[in-house]
């Protein structure tokens, strides 16, 4: 089985009270290419696991696939269904906030 995956994500920071909106150079938002892609999936119950990829890693999407709600690095819950992304190379730590939960990860650098 062959798995291929890309994270793209933008954030528009926008101050309301501007009458103008920059976009900023070109490239600010160029796509650098993806040398490592892991997949990693799991079911987690109250006890933090440690999501762990390898290689030159820069970002982190996980998608609660399970139906409670999922807590990541102890700070971000990710609700079912839902899907948060990190700006990270470190390990993260996943844990169901009650009961168990199931996830899917996909890191790139």
């Amino acid at each position: 089985m062959t798995i291929r995956a890309r994270v793209d994500t933008d954030v528009i920071y926008h101050d309301s009270t501007d009458t103008v909106f920059q976009v900023g150079s070109l490239s600010e938002h160029t796509i650098s290419t993806v040398t490592t892609a892991s997949t990693i999936s799991g079911t987690v119950a109250t006890s933090a696991v440690s999501i762990v990829g390898s290689g030159p890693l820069s970002t982190l999407a996980v998608k609660n696939t399970g139906a409670g709600v999922l807590r990541l690095a102890g700070a971000i819950d990710v609700p079912a269904g839902r899907v948060a992304v990190l700006p990270t190379t470190a390990t993260i730590t996943v844990v169901a906030v009650a009961g168990t939960s199931s996830y899917t990860a996909i890191w790139v650098g």
